[in-house]
């Protein structure tokens, strides 16, 4: 998948050293992971077969189609925010999807709203407002992997784009680069398609990119967040031309790229929001190893997870850790959750 995707962002991509082989092999993962739109966008020029050009072509339609359905509710979700004294940042999804050469090359499934803490029962409260449109909103209260930013320096420094007839508002390209290497991280780096957002914002940094806005904050997250930039140039061959010069020396430990093609290539992984609840495992004991098995956190997200430097060291404690820390979270009783969730 990686030789695949290499410089699938691109306008026009270069295909002249897409092996026909490589992209039939990789054609159920490519399906499956939503980067069917980009391999098409690739393999188009490149004489593939119709029989393999197919399935990547109907799966970018079918992305254009939600893309294009997903686009036209973003400005009802301002409006109805906004009427309730709300101005939400919008991020990943649309506001990168955009950047792409053209729509259905980069599948999202909501539209990633964050508010203020303070904001987010005003923002709830218009979203299910009754007898009104359902949105699919996916609503952060704060900044999710930016809170070691405060939010109104984040706000200051975002920008206004033009969505339809409305005014939208988006992370700024320091910000907004940061939180998208952070969220692939937390994740696992399961989707490659993450991966390719990063490429591409690295090949069209604008002149005034500020590289100390983005290396500024936790120094642990800053040196993850190089770590994926860096992932992108390794395994997609992204330019790093323009980058902070800490990307560029930044040396990857030796089992991240292996651990990230692993995930890419297993076909049984389940991602979040697609398993089957642990409280429902439970009662069924027979699956309950496979339930654990598909809950076993690869290194990267272990990393994220304990907060642990992405150096040469083994990963399994923090595998360990990371399932420790889940497990007494699920064991919690509920108003003990509530009352974390409050703090």
């Amino acid at each position: 998948m990686a030789r695949v995707l290499r410089g699938a962002w691109r306008s026009p991509p270069a295909a002249f050293d897409l092996d026909h082989g490589d992209l039939v092999e990789a054609l159920p993962l490519l399906l499956r992971s939503g980067s069917a739109g980009l391999a098409w966008w690739r393999a188009r020029p490149a004489g593939v077969p119709p029989s393999a050009l197919k399935p990547l072509h109907d799966a970018a339609g079918i992305h254009a189609l939600q893309g294009a359905i997903l686009q036209a509710k973003i400005p009802a979700a301002f409006d109805r925010l906004r009427a309730r004294g709300v101005e939400p940042l919008l991020g990943k999804g649309w506001a990168v999807a955009h950047l792409y050469p053209r729509l259905g090359l980069r599948p999202y499934g909501d539209i990633d709203l964050y508010v203020r803490p303070e904001d987010e029962p005003a923002a709830r409260a218009a979203l299910d407002e009754p007898g009104s449109e359902t949105l699919p909103v996916d609503l952060h209260r704060g900044l999710a992997e930016l809170d070691d930013r405060r939010f109104e320096e984040v706000f200051a420094r975002s920008q206004i784009r033009r969505l339809d007839d409305r005014d939208v508002r988006v992370f700024s390209p320091e910000d907004h680069l940061r939180l998208l290497a952070l969220h692939l991280l937390r994740h696992g780096a399961w989707r490659p398609v993450w991966l390719c957002d990063l490429a591409l914002i690295l090949e069209s940094l604008p002149p005034d990119f500020d590289s100390a806005c983005f290396m500024s904050g936790d120094v642990a997250r800053t040196d993850a967040a190089v770590c994926a930039l860096r992932l992108a140039h390794e395994l997609l061959g992204a330019s790093l031309e323009g980058v902070p010069v800490a990307v560029r020396e930044r040396r990857l430990p030796r089992w991240l790229v292996p651990a990230i093609l692993r995930q890419w290539g297993d076909a049984r992984f389940q991602p979040h929001g697609t398993r089957t609840p642990m409280a429902v495992e439970l009662r069924r004991p027979r699956g309950l190893l496979r339930a654990l098995r598909a809950r076993w956190p690869n290194g990267v997200e272990a990393t994220i997870g304990r907060r642990g430097p992405f150096n040469d060291l083994p990963r399994l404690p923090f595998q360990i850790g990371e399932c420790l820390a889940r497990a007494v979270h699920f064991a919690r009783p509920p108003r003990a959750l509530a009352r974390g969730a409050k703090r």
